[in-house]
């Protein structure tokens, strides 16, 4: 599977938004969003009925400049009023977005504090933003219950995986390097072509664990559990001798 693109995430995109004037003042005023809704509300009304009166008119050549302001009577006040709110809704999408990233920022920081292992909301929080292309460099998840943590091609920088359940989880592509998984279970996990360079694995559990294509300069599997192991060939930072399945 190919990596995204970066400049295709969510974050990206909202990133070139905001160098334009016209979104910015878009995202930041209420009003100017409502004004967008109104005038794109009245323009697709007038294209619906410029359709219907050329298709009555079988096709005259005044049909398109006719009557353009008929729309505007009582009985397309409810039409009008539904399509701006909803132009107006799709319009607020960001700021929704926006607003959903900072509610799961809030909740992976509460349940650090707390000291919460087990947490569905933090497993989705952490996909949603590898999805979106939000980088969380240096995050701490020390003793996190992870298991089927899906975040392939995201970034995770120098990230506290210390004592955490990883098992199964999808991490191909990822960056992760120097990410400190010290006496972290990541049976079964896959790593494919991730890069974990300077990566600490000391004591931890990689027992079926899918390494091959990975970048491993400079990483640590002291101690490590590594049968069955799949990689490229030896890896580094071995002390007894362990060795993994190549292929």
């Amino acid at each position: 599977m190919r990596s995204p693109s970066p400049s295709s995430t969510w974050y990206a995109r909202q990133k070139r938004r905001r160098a334009s004037p016209f979104f910015r003042l878009l995202d930041r005023s209420f009003g100017f969003r409502v004004l967008v809704a109104a005038v794109l509300s009245f323009g697709l009304l007038a294209l619906v009925n410029r359709f219907e009166n050329c298709h009555a008119q079988a096709g005259q050549a005044d049909c398109l400049t006719s009557n353009v302001l008929e729309i505007i009577s009582i009985g397309t006040v409810e039409s009008f009023s539904i399509v701006t709110a909803a132009i107006f809704y799709l319009l607020e999408a960001g700021q929704r977005k926006e607003k959903e990233h900072h509610e799961m920022f809030e909740l992976l920081l509460t349940q650090g504090q707390a000291g919460a292992s087990n947490s569905l909301g933090r497993l989705r929080a952490l996909e949603m933003f590898s999805a979106d292309g939000i980088w969380q460099d240096g995050f701490d998840l020390e003793g996190s219950d992870l298991e089927g943590l899906r975040i392939p091609f995201s970034r995770w920088r120098g990230a506290n995986f210390c004592n955490t359940v990883l098992r199964n989880a999808d991490c191909r592509g990822a960056d992760l390097a120097q990410s400190d998984f010290r006496r972290s279970d990541l049976s079964g996990a896959n790593l494919r072509g991730a890069d974990l360079r300077g990566a600490n694995f000391t004591g931890a559990i990689l027992h079926q664990a899918d390494l091959r294509g990975a970048l491993v300069e400079g990483a640590q599997f002291r101690g490590a559990q590594l049968s069955r192991t799949l990689s490229d060939g030896p890896l580094p930072g071995l002390e007894d001798g362990s060795e993994t399945d190549a292929g």
